[in-house]
């Protein structure tokens, strides 16, 4: 992150480390399938030829092997799930922040990332005022994405492309977006106030 000094942030949202708890659950529960499914293979698993999609092959059949097989594929998927949530955000900076130069985003498709104000097209506040959801509208995608990591830079180029755009809302960040709203429109960027709930100012 740069040397910014934000003048109000939002932190992430409980949501993300209960995915993250959720995902080393499932990685217990692949590994206790594994077991389960080793102490009943003798007897119950014998090999056999099957043909899948033409090819002759052997494999073992039997439901611990099927068991076994399930909990080997969950035990490959689910770590990488999980060091892609590790490595998406960085969980100890805040979410999102707004300084005087521009706004920190820090969750979704961005890691540690800096706007500048000249770079947002225009900013939206939209839902009601007991859930309300920021949308930022970017200029210039690739500066945007400048200095982040090349897999998650491919990844966030292709959806910003055709959407230039990122909605934060509580599901995301816990913070005052309001006030956020109120502060990005004081610093000139143009703004469309469409909630509902509140006076607007």
């Amino acid at each position: 992150m740069k040397d910014l000094e934000l003048i109000a942030v939002a932190q992430h949202s409980k949501n993300i480390k209960k995915g993250m708890r959720n995902l080393l659950i499932l990685i217990v529960l692949c590994i206790v399938l594994m077991i389960v499914a080793r102490l009943f293979y003798e007897g119950r698993v014998h090999e056999a030829i099957v043909y899948r999609k033409g090819a002759r092959i052997n494999a073992e059949v039997g439901w611990p092997a099927t068991l076994f097989s399930i909990g080997s594929w969950g035990l490959v998927a689910f770590p990488l799930f999980l060091v892609y949530l590790f490595f998406k955000q960085d969980l100890k900076q805040p979410a999102v922040g707004v300084s005087n130069e521009g706004l920190f985003i820090n969750q979704q498709l961005l890691r540690k990332a800096f706007v500048s104000w000249d770079n947002i097209e225009h900013v939206e506040l939209r839902g009601h005022i007991s859930n309300p959801i920021l949308r930022v509208f970017f200029k210039d995608v690739d500066v945007l994405l400048k200095g982040q990591f090349f897999i998650f830079k491919s990844i966030a180029k292709a959806t910003l492309k055709s959407n230039p755009s990122l909605g934060i809302s509580k599901d995301e960040a816990v913070g005052d977006l309001v006030s956020m709203f109120d502060f990005i429109k004081e610093k000139g960027v143009t703004v469309q106030d469409r909630m509902d709930g509140r006076t607007k100012i």
